[in-house]
């Protein structure tokens, strides 16, 4: 199955990288088609505050910050690739180009990195700050990028916990919503599921008090209190219609003036 977001993961080896750099950017518009990115559970406070967090309705049923409500339109990256200021970046997205990888046998992690942020055939050179390798061993880019997602797949696999007893005790239900917006055009945004709170709140007193101990009724009650930020996404769509619609007249006007001089 793909990875959101990444187009050709390529492990990184010393052996075939020795010379490869990273091709350094600061722009998102590679999650500029990004509607949800996967959210871990530490992450659960600070994304609560700007975004509805959910369920993917898979198998996994994990967490997701929905950042979008139209296919392939993330609502927080504008047209120059930049993240909205002050707006909580997760940290799927702050990992890339780079990911975790296990091989098969070994529970060690290697580093892999997104093949167009690659640059190979000599692209680095000495003192190089974006070289992945350094006389023959990771670079200090690659083993802070190493740490970073070595952090992130520990988080990852608590959070997996997390979702996989939400699923053992039916507390994900199926959820669509209709939406409408100011210029009256409708669409459905389905393909989520949501924490029952009356089935949470049903659950025996012993697996109550494990939970609060857990912190996962902090979870929940975070996940809860977050689906108000479903109309901070109809306001962001809202406004971008609107700036859209007024950018052909816009450049109208600013035709007229220079025909009038």
């Amino acid at each position: 199955m793909p990875l959101l977001l990444y187009e050709d993961p390529v492990l990184l080896q010393k052996e075939l990288h020795r010379h490869a750099a990273l091709l350094a950017s600061e722009s998102y518009q590679f999650a500029a088609g990004a509607v949800a990115v996967p959210l871990n559970m530490s992450e659960f406070a600070l994304a609560a505050r700007f975004y509805p967090i959910v369920f993917a309705d898979t198998e996994g049923m994990l967490p997701l910050a929905v950042t979008g409500l139209r296919d392939l339109s993330n609502l927080f990256v504008d047209r120059e690739g930049r993240w909205s200021e002050g707006v909580y970046v997760p940290a799927y997205v702050r990992r890339y180009p780079f990911l975790p990888v296990t091989m098969s046998g070994s529970d060690a992690l290697m580093l892999a990195i997104d093949r167009p942020r690659l640059v190979e055939g000599g692209g680095a050179v000495p003192d190089d700050p974006n070289r992945l390798f350094e006389d023959g061993n990771a670079s200090a880019l690659a083993a802070r990028a190493l740490a970073f997602c070595e952090r992130y797949h520990r988080d990852h696999l608590q959070t997996s916990v997390f979702a996989a007893a939400l699923r053992e005790r039916d507390l994900l239900d199926t959820r669509r919503a209709e939406v409408r917006l100011p210029d009256q055009s409708q669409f459905r945004v389905d393909g989520f599921r949501m924490i029952d709170r009356a089935k949470l709140r049903a659950l025996p007193d012993d697996t109550l008090g494990d939970w609060f101990r857990n912190g996962w009724l902090d979870l929940a009650a975070l996940a809860e209190a977050s689906q108000a930020n479903w109309q901070a996404l109809l306001d962001r769509q809202a406004t971008q219609l609107s700036a859209a619609a007024d950018a052909p007249q816009a450049r109208r006007r600013s035709t007229r003036k220079r025909t009038d001089a």
